[in-house]
């Protein structure tokens, strides 16, 4: 594509060794093959602008740059790059915006869900759906490995142009506050908005929690969407609901709201509730179980609703449905009549929400294996430690993604909140499930948290091969058993 074009709506401040050029690729690494291509020179931990020599070596023919270098190649100086990435990637990887509508779900907790039950009712509903989050990309039922929650500009938008190819009518995206606060989703508007909840998180990156909920409120105005649906259960979504400048409607399963619940009740096999939408009640029978997970229902359903779908035609899709979610909430029966559950729970509020459910549940004893990862928010773990023995009979404190921090520094951080007469420590996270499935007996359940459906571990920069699920099927399940 002509740099003309691909330049023509980003803000630029100037431009020095200008040339008519043909752009075949884009690329924000300099170590990236990137001929007749465009480099994005990023600020972050490193600068990208010092690694620009590097990138022009592997073909790059245009800098986009927030200072201009002494090199004689095409140079396009802006104030943010990645802003510009976002602009001149859209521009790049066109798609047809009549026919794609988009659905943006954000929140600390039930992105992921909230974006399975979504593209569970779209397809039943016969439309062609994609979806871009946390479990890889989907394109109707192809899915394809992801390593972020939401991908750069580039690798996004080259996804956009792959699904409009695959005749896609609805793209459901799952939008990290990463990603908000880095430009990553500023050339997409969404049609459709939700928020599921705001609680610790990600402090590492945005320092407080003002700072993280300021970013995900950006997806909550006029440049960004043109409709939202708030759970309206956490002072930081109320905030949201007040300063929001688009058409917003409201969700709660505590008090009144445009979308609320009359009646519940659930156990392991799932949950039945009588739902207020718009003040008609209507019935839902679903297998996911917990408060959370009808909160997530609730906000799938009311999106659905938005996009112009009757309510009844949505429940049709849901009430006796078999929706599974990857990591969330899994459950897997053992040889010994106890159960494993795996759940990608990572945040006090995630374990809260599944430790208080399953204690409610449970018929005998709850054994709880977790960890926390390494060079992420360190005041959380003691917190996570609180949780886990308020709710468990027993826990194991193992290792998660340790990444480039000493596992046992990050137990004992964890050990920090935990009441230590039902606690032990086991850095080794198989043995440590291993130990939990020989202290469990009958109806008890193993709660395995953390990591969820994660491939890996991450140790001192290096990603091997692992899986809870594996790990049950492998030592501890017949394998006739396992439904997942």
């Amino acid at each position: 594509m002509n740099l003309h074009q691909l330049i023509q709506n980003v803000q630029f401040k100037g431009i020095k060794n200008y040339k008519e050029l043909e752009i075949d690729n884009l690329s924000n690494t300099s170590k990236e093959k990137n001929p007749n291509g465009i480099y994005f020179c990023l600020k972050g931990k490193l600068d990208g602008h010092d690694y620009a020599n590097e990138a022009i070596d592997n073909g790059a023919v245009c800098l986009v740059v927030e200072r201009f270098l002494d090199l004689p190649i095409t140079q396009i100086l802006v104030e943010n790059a990645r802003l510009a990435m976002s602009s001149i990637s859209a521009n790049f990887y066109e798609f047809d915006k009549s026919k794609i509508k988009f659905i943006g779900i954000t929140g600390t907790n039930g992105k992921t869900t909230t974006a399975f039950i979504i593209k569970h009712i779209l397809q039943g509903l016969n439309k062609s759906v994609g979806m871009i989050g946390t479990e890889g990309v989907y394109i109707n039922n192809l899915a394809l490995p992801a390593q972020l929650t939401t991908p750069d500009p580039i690798k996004l938008h080259k996804i956009i142009h792959d699904m409009d190819l695959n005749n896609i009518e609805y793209i459901v995206m799952e939008v990290s506050a990463h990603a908000l606060a880095l430009n990553k989703v500023d050339s997409i508007m969404y049609d459709v908005v939700g928020i599921t909840n705001i609680t610790q998180d990600h402090l590492d990156y945005f320092a407080n929690m003002n700072n993280y909920a300021s970013a995900k409120a950006k997806l909550f105005t006029y440049n960004h969407a043109k409709r939202a649906i708030i759970n309206i259960d956490d002072k930081y979504t109320r905030a949201i609901l007040r300063h929001s400048n688009i058409e917003s409607k409201t969700l709660s399963v505590h008090s009144p709201a445009d979308i609320m619940v009359e009646e519940d009740n659930f156990d392991m096999t799932g949950t039945k509730a009588i739902i207020n939408i718009n003040d008609r009640n209507y019935m839902l029978n679903t297998n996911l179980v917990g408060e959370y997970n009808l909160a997530n229902t609730l906000m799938a359903i009311s999106i659905c609703n938005e996009l112009g779908f009757e309510v009844g035609d949505i429940l049709s899709c849901l009430n006796n449905a078999k929706i599974f979610v990857p990591g969330r909430l899994n459950l897997i029966p053992l040889e010994n009549r106890a159960s494993a559950i795996i759940d990608f729970a990572h945040t006090p509020d995630g374990m809260y929400k599944v430790l208080s459910t399953l204690n409610k549940m449970k018929k005998g004893k709850l054994i709880v294996v977790f960890g926390c990862g390494g060079n992420r928010d360190n005041s959380k773990r003691h917190k996570m430690g609180e949780v886990a023995t308020k709710f468990a009979d027993y826990v194991i404190v193992t290792s998660d993604n340790p990444r480039f921090e000493n596992p046992q520094q990050i137990i004992s951080d964890i050990l920090k909140g935990v009441n230590t007469n039902k606690t032990i420590s086991i850095e080794n996270r198989k043995d440590a499930i291993k130990y939990a499935v020989t202290l469990a007996k009958e109806n008890d359940i193993i709660a395995i948290l953390g990591k969820g459906n994660e491939p890996y571990q991450e140790i001192n920069g290096v990603k091997y091969p692992y899986n809870d699920y594996d790990v049950i099927k492998q030592m501890f399940t017949k394998e006739a058993d396992l439904d997942i």
